[in-house]
C-alpha cells in the first residue's frame, strides 16, 4: 500500500500492528479468518532525484545534499555506501576494489586524469557526475580504463519508468510462511474428492520487522 500523511503512523502501522497480533476483529481479518502472525516493513519516499529547470531540461534536485545524493546514487548503482576518511573520492563500494564517486561538478580531462592516477591500475572507480568535457565518452574508456564515467541526469534517467499502469515495487522479498500439513488421507476419502487446501498465502510474510 501507499500512503501519504501523518495517518501512516497514527492509523495504518497500528492496524498492521493489530493484524499481526491476532488483535483486530474486522476487515480481511474476519474474511479470511487471520490468527494473526507474520511481519512488514515500511519506507519513506524521499524526494524526487530528478527535476526539470525552469527550460524543461532534467537536472538533480536541490534538495539534495552531498550525502543525500551519494547515498542514493549508490543505491541505484548497487554500491554499498560508505565515505572513506582518507579518499575523498570513495565514496561507496562493491568489492574490495571497485568504489564509487560522485560529483556535481562539470569534470575536465586533466581533473579525470588526476582522478585515475589516484585509483591506479589495480582498482577501478565508477564516476557519476554532472558533465565532463574536453574528451568523448569513447576516447575516455580508451585513456582511463580504471574508469566509467556516467552523466548523473541520463544515469537516473535511463532507471525510470513512464506511462505505466503498474508501478509495483519489489521492495523486499518477504518470505512465507511455512506450509501446515495436509488433511489426512482418510478424511478425503469419506468426501468422495480430493482434498483442497482453502488456506490462503501470508499477507505479510514472516521476516518482516514490525
Amino acid at each position: 500500500m501507499v500512503e501519504l500523511g501523518e495517518h501512516c503512523h497514527t492509523h495504518i502501522i497500528p492496524r498492521l500492528k493489530k493484524v499481526i497480533d491476532g488483535e483486530d476483529p474486522g476487515g480481511i481479518t474476519k474474511a479470511v479468518d487471520w490468527q494473526g502472525g507474520g511481519g512488514f516493513r515500511y519506507y519513506r519516499l524521499a524526494p524526487s532525484l530528478i527535476v526539470e529547470d525552469r527550460w524543461g531540461n532534467p537536472v538533480i534536485n536541490p534538495e539534495y545534499n552531498a550525502a543525500q545524493l551519494a547515498e542514493a546514487l549508490c543505491k541505484l548503482e548497487g554500491f554499498a555506501y560508505a565515505p572513506s576518511e582518507t579518499r575523498w573520492w570513495q565514496q561507496g563500494h562493491s568489492s574490495e576494489r571497485d568504489f564509487l564517486y560522485i560529483t556535481t561538478k562539470n569534470l575536465s580531462a586533466a581533473q579525470l586524469q588526476a582522478l585515475s592516477d589516484e585509483v591506479g591500475t589495480e582498482q577501478s572507480l565508477l564516476v557519476c557526475c554532472s558533465a565532463f568535457h574536453g574528451i568523448s565518452a569513447a576516447a575516455a574508456a580508451a585513456r582511463w580504463p580504471n574508469l566509467t564515467l556516467k552523466k548523473i541526469p541520463k544515469m537516473v534517467l535511463a532507471r525510470c519508468e513512464w506511462g505505466h499502469d503498474d508501478y509495483s515495487l519489489n521492495v523486499a522479498n518477504l518470505p512465507l510462511a511455512e506450509s501446515s500439513p495436509p488433511a489426512p488421507a482418510a478424511k478425503a476419502a469419506k468426501s468422495g474428492r480430493k482434498s483442497s487446501d482453502s488456506r490462503t498465502t501470508d499477507m505479510f510474510g514472516d521476516g518482516g520487522d514490525a
